[in-house]
């Protein structure tokens, strides 16, 4: 059973390696450097969203299972399809860009094609270990890409101009409450918090968990967005492939410490390997319930394989994160809207079978 700690660094993790990876830095172009109130707007959204869901779940039933007791085989099939596709394709978008800012960072002399490789055998070994497993190593390691992360942000202090910042409301309030939406996007990775309801030991700890997720999380979300956009004015802000990076380059303490972007890097990286393991094992899962099979581990394997032959489809890395970005655009959607539809039939499902049963 996953405790309230355990699940909150699965999801923190998940959420802040979303935004060190697969920086939403069209979120720049449509709220310029505004979008740190954006990551504020979508943060509450999502906690509001949060305590709407998870009133529909008051059991350790997951929205495969709720679906199931609503429409039988079928509907378990559909939801669960729709439930792997949308976890699918919020995957991945890491699988491919993670090689390639590692050969761009700490292996330049490295073949992508070799990263990945080995990247995949890691993923598929660690989410084999289980879920139970992966939680317990990010647990532990939590607090220590916590201090990394703070460093990082107070090395940054002094490259930031507060007046980058400046229209407050960017590209206007219109910007931020319409197209700044698309960063909810950050948040799609709660819905594994649905998936793992029956590992869990009662529903308050599915609440604490998801709650805590959301706030530190979000918290980190509008801390980089703003760091960023102090540090670059805008529209240079909205020009750089990978964000993240372009900030870990200001860093230079003195000639003896001038590469430090591949300490950050290195630390950044072992988060994204445990983030990719619980995709791998919690894909299987989702699989393995939407069919009725007996196991899941047999399925890792086959899962991260096919998911890295559709990642690398894209023929560079341009064409990857434009994709990406598309797929952000639209992501939260499903992710939020599945576990409301069937939160909500089942609820009225069960009023139906109370009123008919006196």
């Amino acid at each position: 059973m996953l405790t309230n700690k355990q699940l909150s660094s699965i999801i923190i993790n998940a959420i802040v390696v979303k935004m060190l990876v697969t920086f939403p830095r069209n979120i720049f172009v449509y709220c310029a450097n505004a979008s740190w109130l954006t990551a504020v707007y979508v943060t509450a959204i999502a906690f509001g969203l949060f305590i709407v869901i998870q009133k529909l779940y008051p059991s350790k039933e997951n929205v495969i299972a709720l679906a199931d007791r609503i429409g039988g085989r079928g509907i378990r099939i559909i939801t669960g399809i729709a439930v792997f596709a949308v976890l699918a394709l919020n995957f991945v978008s890491i699988v491919r860009v993670f090689p390639a800012v590692i050969r761009l960072v700490l292996l330049q002399k490295t073949y992508v094609e070799i990263i990945g490789t080995i990247f995949v055998l890691v993923v598929i070994f660690g989410a084999s270990c289980g879920i139970e497993a992966i939680a317990r190593v990010q647990q532990l390691f939590l607090p220590v890409a916590g201090v990394v992360f703070g460093a990082f942000l107070l090395m940054l202090i002094p490259d930031m101009n507060f007046g980058y910042l400046m229209p407050v409301f960017g590209n206007g309030v219109k910007s931020i409450l319409v197209d700044g939406l698309s960063a909810l996007s950050v948040f799609a990775d709660l819905l594994i918090l649905n998936i793992l309801l029956p590992r869990i030991k009662d529903s308050d700890t599915y609440k604490k968990s998801g709650r805590k997720a959301i706030l530190f999380g979000g918290a980190c979300a509008v801390l980089i967005f703003f760091f960023y956009g102090a540090c670059y004015s805008y529209p240079a802000s909205t020009e750089f492939i990978v964000p993240v990076y372009q900030l870990e380059r200001l860093i230079n303490l003195s000639d003896f410490f001038s590469r430090l972007e591949a300490l950050f890097q290195f630390i950044w990286s072992i988060s994204i390997f445990l983030y990719s393991a619980l995709y791998g094992a919690v894909l299987a899962e989702v699989w393995r319930d939407t069919f009725g099979l007996r196991h899941s581990k047999p399925l890792i394997a086959p899962i991260v394989i096919g998911l890295v032959g559709i990642a690398v489809i894209p023929e560079s890395l341009n064409d990857l994160l434009h994709f990406e970005g598309i797929i952000n655009r639209w992501l939260y959607i499903p992710a939020f809207i599945i576990p409301l539809i069937i939160g909500v039939i089942y609820k009225l499902f069960h009023v139906k079978q109370s009123e008919k049963s006196e």
